[in-house]
């Protein structure tokens, strides 16, 4: 090869762009105006990640005091809350700025493990259960440990870090979640002003909770809280129940009812209830329908009418529509 070309070469050479060079390591998606806390449970011995998200306009409004909401199993569920509540705030739906608290699980303890633990009211658990964690025996029967380090730990540091109004607290959980928020329902009802209570698992310890009503209301003569439950038409049996004392995991349609009946017969002056039954959804189907409807009832902003399903009367699906 001549010079020149010699010389055209190494010209080209240093004149071409490096080649992009990717990193050992992508980097992992952040959730804007997100942040994480450690928070220790001292009487539990351990500690919980929870997830605060933040209005948008949350910095340049430091006089504004906001409503809080807080959802159980935060892993599965913080992008699909908080992106709905984006969506539907921009959308006609209008719904009101709030400060979201997803609830997470103990520090070193898989999902499953916690959540059967700490949203549970008693050791009477599913006796087949499996754990998950080696070496670590199935634990349930924690959620007044549960309850009271969010009452008297998390509460307190989010308000002091965060203006958070203590008058405006909704609580979302689904499933076991809905379970614990019945929990809290009937220990501490003020706890909240507004529960959404998704599939609450209710067959729990052979329908507990339907006996702890009972229970409540003998010593009770009011329960100030606002509360909307809603299930998947498919959560059922049918009728009857075979199971033994209509102890179905599968009647939850018919336990969430009853639960409803029981509430509304009380007349408790400062209690208000809701119920929907999401025809043609399951257990795990019906979280993503019942979060908008749940967002839409806790969060109202604008004054504009709520979604409403293609449902008649009935609560059956409108086919023409």
């Amino acid at each position: 090869m001549s010079v020149s070309r010699l010389l055209l070469a190494a010209l080209l050479a240093v004149a071409a762009p490096a080649a992009a060079q990717e990193p050992a390591t992508p980097p992992r998606y952040q959730m804007p105006n997100s942040e994480v806390w450690r928070i220790p449970a001292k009487a539990l011995g351990r500690e919980y990640e929870y997830v605060v998200n933040l209005p948008l306009g949350y910095a340049s409004n430091p006089e504004r005091r906001y409503p809080v909401l807080m959802y159980t199993d935060a892993p599965q569920s913080i992008a699909l809350i908080n992106g709905m509540h984006r969506r539907l705030r921009a959308s006609e739906r209008g719904l009101q700025d709030a400060i979201i608290v997803g609830l997470g699980y103990a520090v070193g303890d898989s999902g499953e493990y916690s959540r059967r633990r700490d949203y549970t009211p008693t050791a009477h658990g599913d006796i087949d259960a499996v754990s998950d964690m080696p070496g670590r025996q199935v634990a349930y029967g924690e959620a007044e440990g549960y309850r009271q380090h969010l009452k008297n730990e998390l509460f307190p540091e989010l308000e002091r870090r965060y203006r958070i109004d203590p008058a405006r607290r909704t609580y979302l959980g689904h499933s076991y979640g809905g379970l614990f928020g019945m929990h809290i329902l009937l220990n501490d009802p003020s706890m909240f002003q507004q529960y959404v209570l998704i599939s609450p698992s209710l067959w729990y310890d052979r329908r507990l909770m339907i006996a702890r009503e009972r229970g409540y209301a003998m010593r009770h003569k009011d329960m100030p809280a606002k509360v909307f439950f809603m299930i998947g038409g498919e959560e059922t049996v049918p009728d009857p129940d075979t199971e033994p004392h209509s102890a179905s995991r599968m009647a939850m349609v018919e336990d969430m009812a009853e639960m409803v009946r029981n509430l509304e017969s009380r007349n408790y002056p400062g209690l208000s209830v809701k119920q929907q039954v999401f025809p043609g959804e399951d257990h795990g189907s019906v979280y993503v329908p019942a979060v908008r409807a749940g967002l839409e009832w806790a969060l109202p902003g604008s004054g504009k009418s709520e979604h409403k399903p293609c449902l008649n009367a009935a609560g059956k699906p409108i086919a023409t529509c």
